[in-house]
C-alpha cells in the first residue's frame, strides 16, 4: 500500500492531497503489471480505472481499417492516462492503450475517486485545480512542439523524465527511454528518422547516450539551451 501512496503522491492529480486521503484511496487502488506490448485496454472498453504510470511507458493508440497503426500519445513515469474516460458520461475508453515496455501501474476505480468526490468538497476542489494545472501544461506542451527546434523538444522531453544517477555518478541525471525510439518520436512530432539527429546535437549541451540510457552531464546547459523551467511541469 504504501508504495501507492507513494505513486499517488507523485501525481499531479493528487497534489497537496492529505496523507489519510490518499491512505485511504489507495486501499481500492491496485498494482499492475504489463509486459513489453501487452494490451491494457481495448477502444470501446467500459472504462472503470484511470491509470499512473509507476516504472514504463505506455502509448495510446488506434488502428484503421487497413490496420495501420496512428500512435496518439505516450506516457511515461509519474504520468496518469484515461482520466477524461473515467469521468465522461459516455464510461468507455476512447483509444487503445499498450505497455510500450514492462510497465508497471497503479489502477485507480472510478468510483472510487467519485465517491471521494461526493462526499469531501476539499477533495473535489483539488481535483479541479490539478486538472486546470494540467490543462496549462498540456497547451504549453503544444506550444514547445510548434515553436521549439527537435533537438529542443528532445531536451525539454530528457528534463522532464530525467531522475538522478546513484551517487558516484558527479551528479549526472538519466532518463531511461524505450527501446523503440520512434515511440518518444511521435509524442515530439519529430520524424523517427530524425530522431537520432537531432539527439547527436545535443551533445555539445552535456547529452551523451549510454546504451538505453541518456545521460545529461550538465543540466544547466541543458536547460539554457531548451529555454526550460521546472516551474513550467506539473508537480510529480
Amino acid at each position: 500500500m504504501q508504495n501507492i501512496v507513494q505513486t499517488l503522491q507523485k501525481n499531479p492529480l493528487f497534489t497537496g492531497m492529505p496523507s489519510p486521503v490518499l491512505e485511504n484511496l489507495s486501499q481500492h487502488c491496485r498494482i499492475r503489471e504489463f509486459e513489453r506490448m501487452q494490451d491494457i485496454f481495448a477502444m470501446g472498453d467500459r472504462a472503470d480505472s484511470f491509470f499512473i504510470i509507476a516504472d514504463g511507458w505506455v502509448k495510446l493508440y488506434r488502428t484503421s481499417r487497413e490496420g495501420e497503426e496512428t500512435i496518439i500519445h505516450v506516457f511515461g513515469p509519474g504520468e496518469s492516462f484515461a482520466e477524461a474516460a473515467v469521468f465522461s458520461e459516455r464510461n468507455m475508453y476512447p483509444v487503445n492503450a499498450q505497455a510500450v515496455e514492462h510497465s508497471i501501474l497503479v489502477s485507480v476505480p472510478r468510483a472510487t475517486i467519485l465517491h471521494n468526490i461526493e462526499e469531501d468538497s476539499h477533495f473535489a476542489l483539488n481535483m479541479l485545480g490539478t486538472i486546470s494545472a494540467r490543462q496549462r501544461y498540456l497547451v504549453q506542451q503544444l506550444e514547445q512542439v510548434t515553436t521549439r527546434s527537435a533537438p529542443q523538444r528532445i531536451g525539454a522531453f530528457l528534463l522532464r523524465f530525467c531522475r538522478m544517477r546513484p551517487e558516484g555518478e558527479n551528479g549526472a541525471m538519466v532518463a531511461s527511454l524505450p527501446y523503440n525510439k520512434s515511440i518518444i518520436a511521435a509524442r515530439l512530432n519529430i520524424q523517427p528518422e530524425t530522431f537520432s539527429r537531432a539527439l547527436s546535437k545535443l551533445a555539445q549541451h552535456g547529452v551523451k547516450t549510454d546504451r538505453q540510457n541518456i545521460v545529461i552531464e550538465d543540466t544547466d546547459a541543458l536547460e539554457d539551451f531548451c529555454d526550460f523551467s521546472y516551474d513550467d511541469i506539473p508537480c510529480r
